[in-house]
């Protein structure tokens, strides 16, 4: 009943990026992006090369846009819990030096300034730099990967209060 719940609220707050989120509701939410994904893709196989799979690749491409929005919608109140900007999960993608470099010269956000500062202080600007280039997609990946696993601040932060977990007064009334 928990593991509804909690992917039933993260539908309800798909559009909103304010707040928190807790590990469970992201976690729980990228299972079922995963195994939907899984899932179509697997169909898509077994029906490729006919009409019916041209149909099929329109329909899981659209599924997917739509399971994007909450996606992005959750990672971004995960990062909140954990006291950092939203505009972190921007930076920390395969693709997200032109969003640094964008980011930057607008001064959206400060973190980005002391992003930019660090890759200039590795040796020369230019090794800095060459060195973002060539490992940034897979350390920034990681990095996120890394940072949805660690657990939230328990005290209230910028974004907002600690997300509640309504799974454990359920499990502390079953244990009872």
């Amino acid at each position: 009943m928990c593991i509804i719940n909690s992917i039933v609220n993260t539908f309800k707050k798909s559009f909103s990026f304010e707040g928190r989120a807790s590990r469970m509701d992201f976690w729980l939410f990228f299972a079922l992006y995963l195994i939907v994904f899984l899932v179509l893709a697997g169909i898509g196989l077994l029906l490729v090369g006919s009409i019916m799979g041209t149909i099929w690749s329109i329909l899981s491409l659209i599924v997917q846009i739509a399971l994007l929005i909450p996606y992005i919608s959750v990672s971004v109140r995960r990062l909140h819990d954990l006291d950092l900007s939203g505009f972190w999960l921007w930076y920390l993608n395969p693709i997200g030096l032109p969003i640094i470099f964008v980011v930057y010269l607008l001064d959206l956000d400060p973190a980005c300034n002391k992003l930019i500062d660090k890759i200039s202080k590795v040796g020369s600007s230019w090794l800095g730099w060459i060195l973002t280039i060539l490992f940034f997609p897979v350390g920034a990946c990681a990095t996120l990967f890394l940072l949805f696993l660690y657990k939230g601040k328990p005290e209230d932060n910028s974004f907002g209060p600690a997300p509640c977990c309504q799974c454990s007064g359920d499990a502390m009334a079953i244990a009872e």
